[in-house]
């Protein structure tokens, strides 16, 4: 070993310093304006700390090392205590000088610090002959050969406090705490696990780790369960399976540390190269796989398990803090972090961690077929019994122990002496062996701490991670709030259903309302999901202060925290008028709804209007019982704003108003995307989000256009109360959703307002005619109330309307009166105060369609004869913003308002506005061309003047009536319009030219702007074109294509620059005129490339010029090339023209054919898009033309002075919205609900019928079918193993037997007779067909469970069939008493087989003794001659209405005046409960439907691939039992009415309803009852039965296919019913009497699961 050095001198023995507790990091708004370092920000918003492979850089490396040497230190032995027995050991080490050793194992030369010396028989002590030093051992650890894998490591005393080694871990070593701590124990040698289970075994233990978040924590050496630990993580380290890498911590002895002495550097080594190799006995070499290591040092050298205190009590310390899910989420509910101990083979030390561990209240999972110490543990537990033990000071609370009695103790020491005594158990330790014991026993008595399961089971074994969160959620049995708390710490949502949510818990909202709100914040999905599936209640969940409180405790990274931090910023410095920024720690802020629909509308647009301030004094969070308006909205867009996709697209399910909210989120991502300019990867994946989002509202969309076209178009321009006042248009718009708008639906809708009220089929021929010849109107044009309406208004409800059901079994909801809107569409008035989510229960949608309405009051409906005309006309309606006016009236139209609806629509204006465009520029060209002079205007002017002050007041108006809501918002919106810059160029251009005209010196300008206006003014007209459809898409391609000449101008700029200036400088050096040297350089290049050589000029032939070029720079003459010129510039010329005619033109040719391609594909969406804002503009528009249009801005100013209307109205009201009546609105969003849940089914569907998913599903199949193959053979050869110790144990009894026999004779002690011979029973003589069955015992693997029961036939070895026997009626004690039958065994039931001790008790009830109008006389109180003889076997008319004696399985006999049960002796005589002799005829009716899942889907059962049936099930009084409603048949009453009044009586309370209600359920019944089947007739195994009496039934089923039958009902127990419900159809499930077997009849009958 090293020499210590001089530095790290040994200090006396004391306790070292403690640290004070780190406070944790705050995480609210505290800190919230702290800037955040770094780009190593994770999708969380948490960073990426203790990196298994992370190296420290050097400011951190020494900072982490001063704390290391100052708060951790080493031991070392400082008395040597000679160890006479290590002395005598021969070693093959030589050492030189003293080889004694110490008790503690080292050398004498390796004690340094010697103080003083002791005889041996001093018994030597950590505490007493150590002193404490700086630790000489920590930094980094490579493994030389295993590639870059380093892991941190550090040497601390065995006292060190537990709180110091936790700070070096989350400090020092940067780790977060874990969700669950994994402690693995067990022995360091190697135990033998199969292949197969080794890597299940793996697989399981890392699943554990990731998918809860925890340490695992070993003994660390590189040898038995720590190697399979170690490479479990290595191999999920290979894989890269999960970004979360497995956090792996060794906590080893240091004295037993092979190579310890390459970890030895007082500064501490980054790292240490460590090899490994096999170690000598008493040494175990570091694990390469583990991450970090603490390596326990009290002194000694080679002595394991010098760790475990420390380890235990390091874990205890963990325990005792919260998770990380509650220190990342403060506002979540805290839950400490859980210990699991799972123990693998070992020694005495691992009974000692496992009994500490259970001390402490530690859960450990025993793995059973591991060997050694585990498999003792798993003995005791496994036989020894259980009992429930009340818990000191908790009322009501018990814990489960294990009695351990004096025999189960024997039998343990013995396997601890078996299993640790080694070669010679004679020389154990008596105290030892006492010790260990102990620990076992005391271990097994904390049996609700132990789990066990076995390691060669493949179910166990797969389920290793279940296994030990089982066992947590065992210890905290009681502690159900505490069990979901560590379900959703560890996001285990698979256990939490399994085994938390089980079907005899209810669960109050209040209990899960912080779990909820937990689950939220840290995104768990599926367990929002359980928590919706069981009870909770988001409308009562989400107050307004809750959700404030969400928005308050995001994580500190991301777009959301960033843009809440710039609003309160602004709204702080607003009103402080001081910076934030400058005391971030003093700043206690909290984010309102105010801020938050702040940022919303940042994201959104100005046209958005956030809830939150219209509706201030809800949102405004002073009330903390205020409830959100829709909690559903505001959980999705939280979740949208922190781009959490899985968690809204939950909460987008949920919801209402799909289409709206799938468009919002996608606006809202691609805003957020373009705020990430540096986070590329995160941007891209906001678009992929948003693209989703625009997916479904697609999705949603084209599934209601199939449903109903014109309610569609009303989904797409309904003012939206809850997205802003916006409309679904609007804002697929604003998120510049192309594909939504390009759908049929948006198109056809935007057609629809282009032509008003006229016919969609109108043609251009009319429309001009009747433009210009006004009085064909009413001849040429139709409107769509002159078109037939094909929707018909049918009451009362009729076949053809289609019931949709949310909720199964839900009632229909009230309809108080039926109203049809102005436009036709009809609506069931919802009674006022009546919620949404109640009225979704069910939805009548009326086949006679729907429609986009005039925003008028509705009003009821009269109907009228079939010949009888409505004579009442249509009005047109008054022009105010905020109306959409396009669907038939169905009505007549008058004359004066055809005139008016034909102007008003806004391709009439559109025409108007081409017509009077183009007589504008005809009237202007004329100017320009003939009439413009100096300083004398012509009445054209006059009338251009005016024309242009009209276009400028309609300019003023656009901007005016911008949807935005500010000054810059809507200069912003206004100028973002192209065309809205060509109009200000023009008019601006026009105002410039008209003022220099009237000056001689500017009049040529004058002049020449005037042209250049006009051309504008001609380009202006291009924008007509948007509106058709093969024009439209030429533009966009122009558009686009421009963009690529604009990149080309400049790179062909560089080749005219490079030739022109080249050239110039050559054929005419030294010119000094710029303009002559401008058109040298530009002209002549520009114009060569498109064939003007100038090759005269250039050449020099035949060109006139000045040889002189000092005159001709003096007279301004052409100056004459130079000779140099006329050779050289020409070879210039053809390299130019090679490169810029040939070259850059045909690329130029090329980048517009590549342009064409790729954009051909988009050009009709984006022309369909574009086309919006052509529509919207002349819909907006006044209906008359410039220059007239000037009197509609003079009424529109008048109207908006006299009228106030910019007050009543917000500006920006487009007419393209509707705003809905409160009937019609809830309508219309049920119907929209109801395709969004169609639609999602389809989807479902789609993605199940997937070939991916399928051969996914198949592969899974296939190997479980493996899995089962290779269990089978394994217990085959179980089996025949077993079979071969069977067959020699009964070869060595055969053999004793006859050694006794022998001996016997011998001595004389024989019989002197033969044994008699067996004596045969008819039973046996009989054939094997008519024998019973055995019943096998249940195997030890079946300890515990419900045996199976047989039903149907049965078959023997030889698969014969058996005569079923039954078994029901031969429990005891009979029902409703305390008499015992007398037990007959399976093999004597039948009558045939004598039964010579056969004394059955007879038992008749006292009821039935009374005699009842539906009992028998008491035959058994009389003597054979007394009895009258009954007509058994036949229809008894002794009584009134007859009783029906005869049976269905045939003729039964009948013995001393007695009827005997045809099925065999039952142990009781008499009648017990029954009240007939013989059969007692039964009726059991049979109710069944599908079960369906909340999207109204029938479920399907996992095992058997099958649909679930339901029944509706009674419990009944007497012994709780659930069983099939039904009761006897009384005489003369068939078989219909008793199952009629039964059903009614015991499950739908018959009895205690009035007269009228009794009329009314008996009608129903009566529709339910008309078509049934017969699924059984027969005997009733039947508890009541005795040999005298027994029940036949008659089971008819009565199925509901749609579910639409039994709505009509409400379940209510009745009669002797305790309780009444709809129960799955499902073998498993414990029946009254052979209800079950009906019910296999009745699944068998429907293929459904059983």
């Amino acid at each position: 070993m090293a020499t210590m050095p001089s530095k790290n001198r040994v200090q006396p023995m004391g306790k070292h310093s403690k640290t004070s507790k780190s406070g944790e990091s705050p995480t609210g708004w505290h800190s919230s304006f702290v800037p955040r370092k770094g780009k190593g920000r994770m999708k969380n918003g948490h960073r990426r700390t203790g990196s298994f492979s992370s190296t420290l850089d050097g400011s951190e490396e020494t900072e982490s090392s001063h704390w290391i040497r100052n708060h951790i230190r080493m031991r070392e032995c400082i008395t040597f205590i000679p160890d006479e027995k290590r002395k005598k050991r021969k070693t093959s080490i030589i050492s030189k000088g003293d080889d004694r050793k110490c008790k503690c194992g080292y050398l004498y030369s390796h004690h340094h610090h010697i103080t003083k010396e002791k005889p041996s028989d001093t018994k030597w002590n950590s505490l007493k002959h150590t002193a404490m030093a700086k630790t000489n051992a920590f930094g980094e650890l490579e493994f030389v050969g295993f590639g870059q894998r380093v892991g941190k490591f550090v040497r601390a005393d065995h006292t060190t406090e537990p709180e110091d080694v936790l700070k070096l871990m989350r400090e020092q070593w940067k780790l977060e705490l874990p969700n669950l701590l994994i402690s693995v124990t067990g022995g360091a040698k190697n135990f033998y696990i199969k292949p197969r289970l080794q890597e299940v075994f793996r697989k399981g233990l890392i699943k554990a780790a990731q998918s809860t978040g925890a340490w695992i924590i070993t003994g660390g050496t590189h040898a038995g369960v720590m190697k399979h630990v170690g490479e479990a993580v290595r191999t999920n380290a290979v894989a890269g399976r999960s970004d979360n890498k497995v956090v792996a911590i060794g906590v080893a002895t240091w004295g037993i540390v092979h190579h310890k002495d390459e970890l030895i550097n007082p500064q501490g080594s980054f790292p240490a190269r460590y090899h490994l190799e096999d170690p000598p006995p008493g040494r175990a070499a570091l694990d390469p796989n583990h991450s970090h290591f603490i390596l326990v040092d009290d002194g000694t050298n080679e002595q394991f398990g010098k760790e475990i205190k420390l380890r235990a009590e390091l874990e205890k310390r963990i325990s005792e803090h919260k998770t990380r899910a509650s220190t990342h989420a403060p506002g979540s509910s805290s839950v400490s972090i859980p210990v699991v101990l799972l123990a693998l083979q070992g020694g005495p030390g691992t009974l000692e961690t496992v009994y500490q561990g259970v001390s402490n209240n530690t859960p450990a999972v025993i793995v059973e077929g591991s060997g050694g110490a585990a498999d003792i543990l798993a003995y005791g537990f496994n036989h020894s019994p259980e009992e429930l033990v009340a818990v000191e000071g908790h009322v009501g609370q018990y814990e489960i122990v294990g009695r351990v009695d004096k025999q189960l103790e024997e039998v343990l020491r013995a396997k601890i002496v078996e299993e640790f005594g080694g070669s010679d158990p004679s020389k154990l330790d008596p105290n030892k062996l006492k010790v260990w014991t102990k620990w076992v026993v005391d271990s097994i008595k904390k049996k609700q701490l132990l789990s066990v399961f076995e390691i060669d089971s493949r179910e166990s074994a797969k389920n290793i991670d279940v296994a030990m969160l089982r066992a947590l959620l065992r210890a905290n049995k009681d502690d159900y709030q505490h069990q979901l708390k560590l379900a959703l710490a560890w996001n285990r949502s698979d256990i939490a259903e399994t085994d938390i949510f089980t079907a005899d818990r209810r669960w109050k909202q209040e209990e899960l309302e912080d779990l909820m709100y937990s689950a939220i914040l840290e995104d768990k999905v599926n367990f929002v999901k359980l928590f919706l599936e069981n009870g909770v209640s988001l409308k009562d969940f989400l107050t307004v202060r809750r959700l404030q409180r969400l928005y308050s405790e995001i994580p500190q990274s991301g777009v959301l925290f960033d843009l809440l931090q710039k609003r309160l910023r602004e709204r702080i410095s607003s009103s402080t008028s001081k910076s934030l920024s400058r005391k971030p720690s003093s700043a206690k802020i909290s984010v309102t709804m105010d801020d938050v629909g702040h940022v919303i509308q940042s994201l959104m647009g100005e046209i958005y209007v956030p809830l939150y301030e219209r509706n201030p004094e809800r949102y405004a969070g002073v009330d903390p019982k205020a409830l959100c308006e829709d909690p559903t909205r505001e959980l999705f867009l939280f979740c949208v704003l922190l781009n959490r996709q899985e968690m809204a697209r939950l909460f987008w399910e949920e919801g209402k108003e799909g289409v709206a909210a799938a468009l919002v989120a996608s606006k809202l991502l691609k805003s957020m995307a373009r705020e990430l300019e540096n986070d590329t990867e995160m941007s891209e994946e906001m678009l992929e989000h948003a693209d989703k989002f625009e997916d479904l509202a697609l999705g949603v969309l084209n599934e209601c256009w199939g449903e109903d076209e014109l309610r569609t178009q009303l989904l797409l321009v309904r003012e939206l109360y809850l997205w802003g006042e916006l409309t679904c248009l609007r804002i697929a718009i604003s998120g510049n959703h192309l594909n939504f708008i390009a759908h049929s639906a948006c198109q056809a809708l935007l057609n629809n307002i282009w032509m008003g009220k006229m016919a969609l089929d109108t043609s251009m021929i009319r429309l001009f005619s009747c433009i210009f010849i006004p009085p064909l109107v009413p001849a040429l044009i139709y409107f769509r109330e002159d078109q037939k309406e094909e929707e018909t208004l049918i009451e009362p409800l009729g076949p053809d309307e289609r019931h949709y059901s949310i909720a199964p079994g839900s009632m229909r909801r009230p309809v108080v009166a039926r109203t049809k809107t102005s436009a036709g569409m009809i609506v069931d008035d919802i009674p006022e105060g009546e919620d949404l989510n109640k009225s979704m229960e069910m939805v009548v949608v009326h086949s006679s369609g729907s429609g986009l309405i005039h925003n008028r009051q509705a009003k009821p409906v009269q109907l009228k004869e079939e010949n009888e005309e409505d004579e009442e006309e249509y009005e047109a309606p008054a022009t105010e913003e905020g109306e959409l006016d396009f669907r038939s009236s169905g009505k007549r139209i008058g004359l004066l308002t055809r005139f008016y609806l034909f102007y008003d629509a806004p391709i009439t204006t559109f025409m108007h506005n081409v017509l009077s465009y183009i007589l504008f520029l005809c009237l202007y060209s004329v100017v320009i061309l003939r009439q413009f002079e100096f300083n004398v205007l012509s009445v054209i002017d006059y009338i251009l003047a005016v024309w242009i002050f009209t276009l400028f007041c309609e300019e003023i108006r656009q901007l005016i009536t911008t949807e935005a809501r500010s000054v810059s918002g809507k200069l912003l919106e206004y100028v973002g319009n192209s065309w809205n810059l060509f109009d200000l160029a023009n008019i601006t251009t026009f105002v410039v030219a008209f003022a220099l005209r009237f000056f001689p010196e500017t009049f040529s300008a004058a002049r020449v702007l005037y042209s250049l206006n006009l051309m504008i003014f001609f380009f202006r007209l291009l924008h007509i074109f948007y509106i058709n459809k093969e024009m439209g898409p030429k533009l966009i391609m122009i558009a686009r294509m421009l963009k690529d000449l604009i990149f080309f101008i400049f790179i062909l700029i560089i080749f005219i620059l490079a030739y022109g200036v080249a050239s110039q400088a050559i054929l005419y050096p030294n010119e000094t005129r710029a303009g002559t040297i401008l058109q040298g350089i530009f002209h002549k290049a520009y114009f060569q490339i498109y064939g003007e050589l100038f090759l005269e000029e250039i050449m020099n032939d035949g060109f006139t010029c000045e040889a002189n070029d000092t005159l001709a720079i003096a007279t301004n003459q052409q100056r004459c090339p130079s000779e140099v010129g006329t050779w050289l510039v020409p070879v210039l010329l053809g390299l130019y023209m090679l490169v810029t005619n040939v070259l850059l033109l045909n690329l130029l040719i090329a980048m517009f054919g590549y342009t064409f391609e790729k954009v051909q594909e988009n050009t009709d969406k984006i022309w369909k898009f574009q086309r919006y804002d052509l529509i919207k503009e002349y819909s907006d528009r006044p209906p008359l033309a410039p220059p007239v249009i000037f009197f509609s801005h003079i009424f529109l100013l008048f109207r908006a002075i006299t009228m106030g209307c910019c007050k009543k109205c917000r500006p920006g009201d487009s007419v393209m919205k509707v705003k809905l009546e409160k009937a019609e609105r809830k309508q219309l969003i049920l119907w929209e609900y109801l395709n969004s849940e169609n639609y999602l089914q389809q989807t479902r569907r789609e993605k199940s019928q997937e070939t991916d998913e399928r051969v996914h599903n198949t592969q899974e199949k296939v190997d479980e079918l493996k899995d089962l193959a290779s269990e089978q053979d394994e217990r085959l050869t179980r089996l025949e193993e077993q079979m071969m110790k069977s067959t020699m144990s009964l070869d060595s009894i055969v053999q004793a037997q006859a050694w006794i026999i022998k001996s016997l004779q011998q001595n004389k002690l024989a019989a002197n007779e033969a044994p008699p011979e067996l004596e045969v029973t008819p039973a046996e003589k009989a054939p094997r067909a008519a024998m019973p069955s055995l019943t096998r015992e249940p195997s030890s693997m079946n300890v515990g469970k419900r045996p199976k029961t047989v039903k149907g036939r049965r078959r023997t070895l030889d698969s014969q069939p058996v005569q079923e026997i039954h078994q029901k009626a031969r429990t005891t004690p009979y029902p409703m008493c305390d008499v015992n039958r007398c037990l007959v065994p399976d093999d004597k039931v039948p009558w045939e087989v004598p039964f010579s001790s056969y004394h059955p008790v007879n038992y008749t009830a006292e009821c039935v003794l009374a005699g009842p109008p539906w009992a028998d006389v008491d035959l058994m109180s009389m003597s054979l001659d007394e009895r009258p003889f009954l007509m058994f076997n036949q229809l008894d008319t002794q009584f009134k209405g007859a009783v029906d004696r005869t049976s269905f399985i045939g003729t039964y006999k009948v013995k001393e005046k007695l009827p005997l049960n045809p099925k065999g002796r039952t142990g009781m005589v008499g009648r017990g409960l029954l009240g007939r002799f013989g059969p007692n005829h039964a009726a059991d009716p049979v109710v069944t439907r599908w079960k369906r899942d909340k999207y109204g889907n029938k479920e399907v059962h996992p095992e058997s691939s099958r649909n679930v049936l339901e029944f509706v099930a009674i419990q009944r009084r007497d012994n709780l039992l659930w069983a099939i409603p039904g009761g006897m048949v009384e005489p003369g009453e068939n078989l219909t009415m008793t199952l009629k009044n039964e059903f009614g009586e015991e499950a739908l309370g018959k009895l205690d309803k009035t007269e009228q209600e009794r009329m009314d359920m008996s009608i129903k019944l009566d529709k339910l009852f008309r078509q049934g089947k017969e699924v059984f007739k027969g005997y009733s195994d039947d508890p009541r039965n005795t040999d005298n009496a027994w029940i036949e039934t008659t089971a008819i089923n009565y199925h509901d296919e749609e579910g639409y039958l039994m709505q009509n009902f409400t379940l209510q127990a009745g009669d002797d019913a305790g309780a009444v419900r709809w129960q799955d159809v499902d073998g498993t499930s414990p029946l009254f009497a052979s209800h079950q077997a009906i019910l296999k009849h009745v699944a068998g009958f429907h293929n459904a699961h059983f």
